[in-house]
């Protein structure tokens, strides 16, 4: 019962932020991000990572094998590139949603451990299920209209894989070896390789905004204490007035201090998938320019796609880079407010 009460308090006293971001790589275990523990989902995600593995393996092949230089080239090295992306990002995000345990518990601890009353973040929640939404259904569009452009639609079912397996993933199988009992496979492991695809993407842009909100609500107290500072900095304290101020201070640094060592910690588990997702980004994006520059020729769903497809790409390499970098732009931002801190308030 006590522990109960104390869950609530803690509950009440943090924003929605960590529960929301739990519910999210809970439901990432469908497509094979699993997080600690021997269970069903890490069953499913050694099955994922084998079928990527293979997948990654024939591709390679393919590519070693071509006996010449041609535009089948491309096609070969662009697949094996991107599943070579979804075996890597299946790895680390597994990875860090298995360290997210201790991750989010320093997080919990840091948000409800203090004596000061931080004011709650009350839009991060409607934000974070926003972005969520958003990039889900930006990214189901965006497959939708590359199966469409491949296929074309109106087919039946076994006609539409087969055209689509020969079609887009000629870099795997030729016309002649297609079977159904090939095709199943690498339509869920191309549709596994999307997802994880964007999900990457996802992790750092929800994580970043999660820090950034912790700082920007710290950077609210500051303005606050040092604006109570400048209309105390004539009057003199001393004693018990004194000591709450220096205790204030204090808190405010380790407050700091935490959240610095929260972005450390949580760098040393991200900084590998950001590092996957901006090299990953950016060779498609070139490759979507390319592609576009040298077939001009095709229909209006083909056109519609390209431009849909490469204005995804670019804003979602936009939106990594610039939410990673909002993390350093908020932590600096406290800076202004203490340069303009009465010299009355100094103190160790």
């Amino acid at each position: 019962m006590k522990r109960n009460i104390v869950k609530k308090l803690n509950q009440k006293k943090c924003d929605d932020f960590l529960p929301i971001l739990n519910r999210v790589f809970h439901m990432a275990r469908f497509f094979g991000v699993s997080g600690a523990g021997v269970s069903l989902a890490f069953g499913w995600c050694l099955i994922m990572f084998a079928l990527l593995v293979g997948t990654i393996g024939v591709a390679i092949w393919r590519v070693a094998t071509l006996r010449s230089a041609s535009n089948g080239i491309i096609a070969r090295l662009a697949g094996a590139i991107f599943y070579s992306n979804g075996l890597m990002s299946l790895y680390l995000s597994s990875k860090f949603v298995h360290s997210w345990r201790t991750l989010s518990s320093y997080w919990l601890s840091m948000e409800t451990n203090t004596a000061l009353a931080f004011p709650p973040d009350v839009k991060i929640k409607k934000r974070t299920i926003f972005i969520t939404a958003f990039v889900a259904v930006m990214a189901v569009v965006e497959h939708v209209l590359s199966m469409v452009s491949a296929t074309g639609f109106g087919f039946p079912i076994e006609e539409f894989f087969y055209r689509y397996v020969t079609l887009s993933h000629g870099f795997l199988m030729k016309t002649e070896e297609y079977t159904l009992w090939y095709a199943i496979p690498i339509f869920i492991v191309s549709k596994i390789g999307t997802i994880l695809w964007n999900f990457q993407d996802l992790i750092i842009i929800l994580i970043s905004m999660g820090l950034s909100s912790r700082y920007h609500r710290l950077n609210l107290y500051v303005s606050k204490v040092v604006t109570i500072e400048k209309r105390l900095e004539d009057k003199s304290r001393f004693g018990t007035e004194l000591y709450l101020q220096m205790q204030v201070w204090r808190r405010l640094r380790e407050a700091y201090v935490r959240q610095s060592t929260l972005v450390r910690m949580i760098d040393r588990h991200l900084g590998s998938l950001v590092l996957l997702s901006n090299i990953n980004n950016l060779y498609f994006i070139c490759l979507q320019i390319y592609l576009g520059i040298h077939k001009q020729s095709g229909g209006t769903i083909k056109r519609l796609y390209f431009l849909f497809s490469l204005s995804w790409l670019v804003f979602r390499a936009c939106s990594v880079v610039l939410a990673a970098s909002d993390v350093h732009l908020h932590s600096r931002r406290a800076l202004k407010c203490l340069h303009s801190c009465p010299s009355a308030a100094y103190n160790v």
